[in-house]
């Protein structure tokens, strides 16, 4: 009799889908292994994802994680197990600790589940009655009046279950609190998680206390009021002159806490988490994240925002065009900086030879990043490249350097699988920012190949890595884009393409690779520009005084639109 091969899904949640599969094979050898995709799942919404789960019938199904500290919703795979038909689910991490879920665990916590869904309930009930009622005191917020004296706030970071500190968020929240610190202000900053590197002021931590919960919606909305209460306490005897919070999904406490001191609240808007929610990443509960975000935007005395589009969409939101500030984002430039990184020692370890032309993207593999485009461009050049249809003093030796995660990082590994094992392409993951400079120095070209937003809307990004990539003194690849356009002159700082055009995105990287003079032109002054306009001294200088705080240093905003 013929023995059937176990059937196994996995799903690669937040782990590196590679160790995820040697997993399965090391557990259940011989094993029919089926890839769930990430994005497929996560852009279907929840319904979507309990009618894909319903129909699965096997073995296992594999949850692979970076660490089992991501999972942020244990109680949830629980129930998840008694909608799919495998015989047991399995949660993984890449330290090799495992945790395994069968119907007799499942049936075990019944009880804890029940009593969790209760809390929740009672928790989505009560906050609808307050967010409601705070919506009919929407833009009662404090008003900026402009006083004397260094800055001193207080920044919250209320996010208790964040545990990625990777990409343009973090490099923002790092960079601006040093802009702050270079610019003699004062800060505390009060946060919901614990941070893996060093920040310029003192950091109050403030840990999430309930336990009982299916849905992290639930947690969040709930954690609100628990943060102010506690950042009271912390604050006692201190009142900040501004609360400064970057905007998220389901977050109030900002607007919470600056009516509790009666300050004013500084908002940080990188764009709507509604939009995001109807376009890119679903959300579940999304009556209660269009009233927090209406309660957030609404009670800001002041909202900093990247872009023009934003200002617009702002605008059209009902927020008063005086309580907006215009500020992109920035960098540091004595530590991004050409000659900042080990050049040659690195690109030895990463296989590059010192007459590869690396072309390196840094960022979030994600929708509007343009990685579907970016993909479609490496094959492009690379197929010629071995075909010979280009010049052998280009295509022989054009290598690609990938850095980052995202939702988008399995398929476009997997897509070019074949140019990775050849060594043409080099995959590294994420990179702590304090490494980042090494790696970008150990590049030739930099490419910033974001696509239009989906709904045709102005492009609303201000994407970190842009100034940085500019700070670095490299020649750059960009899209043709609002506020990219904005920041970059064609032939002058940078080479810009149409964006979504794998065609032409590909034709100017082979010219950069191909002109060693115009790489070091295009980075030569892509690098005076971001020392004039866009550093994070100017971006936090620019912030305090449009909140009605008084900057030490720097120079005004209406200053730097009349250099601009």
């Amino acid at each position: 009799m013929i023995q059937k091969s176990p059937k196994v899904y996995l799903h690669a949640w937040t782990g590196n889908a590679e160790k995820g599969l040697q997993f399965i094979q090391a557990r259940y050898p011989s094993a029919e292994i089926t890839t769930l995709a990430h994005r497929e799942l996560r852009e279907s919404g929840w319904a979507g994802q309990i009618r894909a789960l319903a129909r699965l019938r096997g073995t296992a199904i594999v949850f692979y994680f970076r660490s089992l500290a991501d999972v942020k919703e244990p109680e949830l795979l629980v129930c998840l197990h008694l909608i799919h038909g495998c015989s047991e689910s399995v949660l993984a991490d890449e330290a090799g600790n495992v945790t395994v879920i069968s119907l007799k665990d499942c049936l075990r916590r019944l009880p804890k589940i029940a009593l969790s869904l209760t809390v929740d309930v009672a928790v989505f009930a009560v906050t609808w009655l307050l967010l409601s009622r705070l919506q009919k005191s929407a833009g009662k917020g404090v008003p900026v009046v402009p006083t004397e004296g260094a800055p001193d706030i207080a920044y919250i970071y209320p996010y208790p279950l964040n545990r990625d500190f990777s990409g343009g968020a973090t490099t923002h929240f790092c960079g601006f609190l040093q802009g702050l610190a270079e610019n003699q202000g004062t800060c505390l900053v009060i946060s919901g998680c614990k941070f893996p590197f060093t920040l310029p002021f003192p950091v109050a931590d403030i840990s999430l206390r309930r336990k009982l919960f299916v849905f992290s919606e639930s947690l969040i909305l709930w954690y609100n009021w628990q943060f102010v209460r506690d950042a009271r306490v912390l604050l006692a005897g201190r009142r900040p002159r501004a609360i400064y919070q970057r905007h998220g999904r389901f977050v109030i406490a900002g607007v919470l806490l600056a009516r509790r001191l009666r300050v004013p609240m500084v908002l940080e808007y990188n764009g709507s988490e509604v939009w995001m929610a109807n376009h890119w990443d679903p959300a579940r509960f999304s009556p209660w994240l269009r009233m927090a975000e209406e309660v957030a935007i609404q009670g800001a005395s002041t909202i900093v925002t990247v872009s023009e589009a934003l200002r617009s969409e702002l605008i059209a939101h009902g927020v008063p065009h005086e309580r907006i500030l215009v500020n992109p984002n920035g960098v540091n430039p004595s530590r991004f900086c050409p000659g900042s990184g080990h050049r040659e020692e690195l690109r030895q370890r990463l296989g590059f030879e010192s007459n590869h032309i690396v072309v390196a993207f840094a960022g979030t593999f994600s929708y509007w990043h343009g990685i579907e485009v970016l993909q479609a461009a490496i094959k492009k050049l690379l197929v010629q490249s071995q075909t010979g249809s280009t010049s052998d003093a280009v295509g022989e030796h054009l290598r690609f350097l990938l850095i980052g995660q995202g939702p988008l990082h399995a398929e476009m590994r997997a897509a070019l699988d074949e140019y990775e094992r050849q060594g043409f392409v080099v995959f590294v993951g994420s990179v702590p920012h304090d490494e980042m400079p090494g790696y970008l120095d150990a590049a030739d070209v930099l490419a910033s190949p974001h696509v239009p937003m989906p709904d045709g809307r102005p492009f609303i990004g201000s994407p970190t890595k842009l100034f940085e990539y500019m700070a670095m003194g490299k020649a750059i690849v960009a899209s043709r884009l609002d506020q990219l356009e904005a920041v970059l002159e064609h032939n002058k700082t940078a080479l810009m393409v149409h964006p979504g055009d794998a065609d032409d995105l590909a034709a100017a990287i082979l010219v950069a690779a191909a002109n060693p003079d115009l790489r070091s032109r295009l980075g030569r002054n892509a690098r005076e520009v971001v020392l004039k306009r866009y550093t994070w001294k100017r971006n936090a200088a620019d912030t305090m005084m449009a909140a009605g705080l008084r900057s030490a240093a720097g120079e005004s905003l209406s200053q730097r639109q009349k250099q601009g």
